[in-house]
């Protein structure tokens, strides 16, 4: 092994060796918008801190909810798609996604990313009714802002940079701690408070960045709303038989168009993002609970335990059993 290829190792194996929090699988209300888990009844946010590798193909599935959603780089890069475009995220930025928008974090190079991520639900901040009619209401108007990249060019974008990064201390502690840990910080009724404090910091933030971007705001490409319909009806129906028609039929398209679609914006086939769609599910319940492997395969969709495993296999690298031996023995020593 030559001297690039050890440090590359080494490289991997620092990133193998982190402490990581679990992937976050929490289910779809009826409008396909994901249900959220929040950290502590007073809080109506969750902060999670992540290492990319986590996810199947180092990719989070394409969502889009209800909430305001802060993402920070701690380390390294990665790339997020909202709506249709597609940003590139280097250590030290943010990008904050607004209400309602499609979106995913992702690599292009296979490289890793440590990242922190909240989200913050505006209807369940205390606001009065002057106050959300305002200023909360106009910044989730549809078309206002559905995402900015934040950076320190600017002063709005370096206290955003701050308030995320208190966001984040708020539950994990400071990321300027020599050693970071995803480990929850004991229990703090009063850190409610600063998540509140902070989301109104962040609304100040993003409707000043929000002026210079409202020239250029744009209602979503017709192609992504028949996205979302498409993307919805499979997070809705994946534990049932899914064929290429259906999920068409979802996004009122035909089954070419559909294949297109899938490709441009999540280059992945529409059977393709099913099979993601029910290995994300199964891993969830891999972990916490006991089911056989093959009613597990059931429960998600899949028409076999054995097609499950290859699946499973292809899209998380390991097989079922292996990843719930895996998972369950780091719950355990927590």
């Amino acid at each position: 092994m030559n001297t690039a290829d050890e440090e590359a190792q080494m490289e991997r194996d620092e990133w193998a060796s982190r402490e990581v929090m679990p992937i976050t699988n929490w289910g779809r209300r009826p409008d396909g918008s994901e249900i959220v888990q929040y950290d502590a009844p007073m809080f109506f946010s969750f902060t999670e801190h992540s290492l990319l590798h986590q996810y199947p193909h180092m990719r989070a599935e394409c969502h889009w909810h209800v909430d305001l959603e802060l993402t920070y780089i701690i380390h390294g890069h990665m790339w997020y798609f909202v709506n249709g475009e597609t940003v590139r995220l280097d250590e030290g930025q943010a990008i904050f996604v607004n209400s309602r928008q499609l979106h995913y974090g992702f690599t292009k190079d296979g490289s890793d990313c440590e990242f922190s991520c909240t989200l913050l639900n505006p209807a369940k901040m205390c606001a009065s009714f002057e106050v959300y009619d305002r200023f909360i209401a106009p910044l989730m108007a549809e078309n206002t802002m559905p995402y900015a990249v934040i950076t320190d060019d600017t002063a709005p974008g370096r206290r955003l940079l701050a308030t995320i990064r208190q966001l984040h201390a708020a539950k994990f502690g400071p990321l300027e701690r020599s050693e970071r840990s995803a480990e929850p910080l004991p229990a703090d009724d009063t850190e409610a408070l600063t998540v509140l404090s902070c989301f109104y910091a962040v609304v100040r933030d993003i409707l000043a960045i929000a002026g210079s971007h409202c020239a250029t705001s744009t209602a979503p490409h017709p192609r992504i709303v028949t996205l979302r319909k498409m993307i919805d009806y499979v997070q809705r129906y994946y534990v049932r038989p899914i064929t290429l028609k259906q999920i068409a039929s979802a996004g009122s398209v035909g089954r070419t168009t559909c294949a297109s679609i899938f490709r441009e914006s999540l280059n992945q086939s529409p059977i393709e993002f099913v099979n993601d769609v029910r290995v994300r599910a199964a891993a969830n319940l891999l972990v916490t609970s006991s089911l056989p492997i093959a009613t597990v395969a059931k429960q998600t969709g899949f028409s076999s335990a054995s097609f499950f495993s290859r699946t499973f296999h292809r899209f998380m690298g390991v097989t079922p059993i292996t990843y719930r031996t895996t998972h369950t023995k780091r719950k355990s020593e927590e």
